[in-house]
């Protein structure tokens, strides 16, 4: 009997995974799986919407993918995980389903596994529109009731979920998304992606969500403009809701010159930017994680972070954590990052110090051993 007969079958539910559409949930999902070796005693199916192949070719390389018919609606993929999406892992013979995706379908294969990002959706419902909110308050616990076991990212999210939702804390799992390496060769020119950029900078690599806070940072850049400090402020990420009324905003603070909202760019490009930025911003009011700080600290770039959520958890010592609306705050800390090489310098072998504890951490061994432990 070879080794691949001896390997637990996972069927891997990504339909939600429509690519450049979902942010961190998709960074997570395919560093994660990607993270997992070739010898790992399991054999995964990944079970995708059309194109997943295509836009994921490492993926695709080393793991079966099943591609479901059209699925972009969220009603449209709800039918199809009750229905072909069973009827797929049946026929394989899946022995454990792993819903990347927060939610559990009312009909499928057991055991199953089900990734929760964070709770946001019942912490903080007004962010979200109706429907999906109605839907996730609906869902949320029930999936986490009804699955085997549950993965998260950090152990804030699983303190949430024992106190909001009753989780047994023994059956959710802490798994956070490996630390990537970063890619060697020169930096892009920064004229590629920011052509009016004039003055030192510093980065928020996040879309414009009501949580996300941009705000506190287009205040703290007034304060240094009246201050007389030449510092700007690049944007990233896929379009948001509240791009416009930052735009009017920025525009009313006389900063507009000095915001650049660059939309989703290229790896490369975003890596160049970690790397030339002053500092890597994020006064994120609520994370589950928040990769973009980890991503930062791996490339050399100090780290200023709100102290909510998972961020203290995660920058740890190897940033600085500041109140998340104070933006007098967040101004002295950018000014000084953009005038005082030492004290960047400091920040910087703090962060990088950081990222080497966190890469301890072999996420992928432990998503292997979840998955023999629930094949048994």
């Amino acid at each position: 009997m070879g080794a691949s007969d001896l390997a637990v079958s996972v069927g891997v539910n990504l339909l939600w995974l429509w690519s450049g559409r979902v942010g961190g949930a998709e960074d997570y999902a395919v560093r994660l799986l990607s993270a997992i070796p070739p010898d790992a005693p399991t054999r995964l199916t990944l079970f995708a919407p059309r194109g997943f192949a295509e836009s994921q070719p490492a993926l695709a390389e080393r793991h079966e993918v099943v591609e479901s018919p059209a699925a972009r609606s969220r009603p449209r993929r709800v039918f199809i995980e009750n229905t072909w999406l069973v009827a797929q892992c049946r026929r394989r013979d899946i022995a454990v389903v792993h819903h990347f995706g927060g939610t559990v379908p009312w009909a499928g294969i057991r055991p199953a596994v089900v990734t929760v990002h964070d709770l946001q959706p019942l912490d903080h419902p007004r962010h979200f529109g109706l429907t999906k909110r109605l839907y996730l308050r609906m869902m949320l616990p029930w999936s986490v009731r009804r699955a085997e076991a549950v993965v998260t990212v950090s152990e804030f999210c699983r303190r949430r979920l024992v106190e909001r939702l009753g989780a047994d804390a023994r059956r959710v799992a802490v798994l956070p998304a490996p630390v990537d390496s970063p890619s060697g060769g020169p930096n892009r020119p920064l004229a590629a992606a920011v052509p009016d950029l004039t003055h030192p900078f510093v980065l928020y690599p996040a879309v414009a969500y009501p949580h996300k806070n941009h705000e506190v940072l287009l205040r703290a850049l007034a304060r240094l403009a009246a201050d007389g400090v030449d510092v700007e402020l690049v944007v990233t990420g896929a379009p948001g809701p509240l791009d416009a009324k930052l735009d009017q905003m920025a525009v009313d603070l006389g900063v507009g010159h000095r915001w650049h909202r660059l939309g989703r760019i290229p790896r490369p490009v975003l890596d160049g930017l970690y790397r030339q930025a002053v500092a890597t911003v994020f006064p994120s009011k609520y994370e589950g994680y928040g990769l973009p700080a980890v991503e930062a600290m791996a490339r050399g770039c100090p780290v200023v972070a709100a102290g909510a959520g998972a961020l203290p958890e995660v920058v740890g010592s190897g940033g600085r954590l500041l109140a998340a609306d104070d933006d007098a705050r967040w101004a002295e800390a950018i000014g000084e990052l953009a005038t005082d090489p030492v004290a960047r310098r400091v920040l910087v072998e703090a962060g990088q110090s950081r990222v080497r504890e966190l890469a301890e951490f072999d996420s992928a061994a432990g998503l292997c051993a979840l998955y023999a432990s629930l094949a048994q």
